[in-house]
């Protein structure tokens, strides 16, 4: 499933995405260390919604991409690669490995090719949170497109009642999984 960082991550009427333009351009100032926080994660959050969103548009958000930095799975370390060959494509159908979305921060991202120019455009269309969140001096990381839940089954208990059980890794939503 797409790996969309879940609604509560943007508050309640997704309102941590205002508070933290605000909070980047200076207008409202926030002391507290821990909203803050909150704000940060919030902004870097819709940055890589944004470029899920793009990617699941444009049909490639669970396909390897030339320039695409591939995260292995089960680790936050990652790889870029520069063409896609035979190797990695049975990689990514064996879910060893995933196209990732940026986190973003400081510094250039480290996708390539066409994997960044589309993050690059979707960023450009945000420059308020790109800056501001590279000014807070945050590092570039990177967050897998796709989510594999493990363990998945499906009761159903009525026609319109079903009970849904699986594991997911720590960061990703159960939220989304449902959606």
């Amino acid at each position: 499933v797409p790996n969309y960082f879940g609604e509560q991550r943007f508050g309640h009427d997704g309102d941590n995405i205002a508070r933290a333009r605000a909070m980047l351009a200076g207008t409202e100032p926030v002391g507290d260390r821990h909203l803050r926080g909150i704000y940060l994660s919030a902004a870097r959050a819709f940055l890589f919604n944004e470029v899920l969103a793009a990617r699941i548009q444009a049909g490639n958000w669970d396909q390897a991409l030339s320039g695409e930095a591939l995260m292995l799975a089960g680790s936050n370390s990652f790889f870029v690669a520069e063409a896609i060959d035979a190797t990695l494509q049975a990689r990514l159908a064996a879910h060893d490995i995933h196209p990732s979305g940026p986190l973003w921060g400081e510094g250039e991202p480290p996708s390539r090719g066409a994997a960044h120019e589309l993050e690059a455009a979707i960023i450009a269309r945000h420059p308020d949170l790109a800056a501001g969140l590279a000014a807070e001096g945050l590092r570039q990381e990177r967050r897998a497109l796709r989510l594999i839940p493990r363990e998945l089954s499906v009761e159903v208990i009525e026609a319109s009642v079903w009970r849904l059980r699986f594991c997911l890794p720590a960061g990703s939503y159960a939220t989304m999984v449902v959606r």
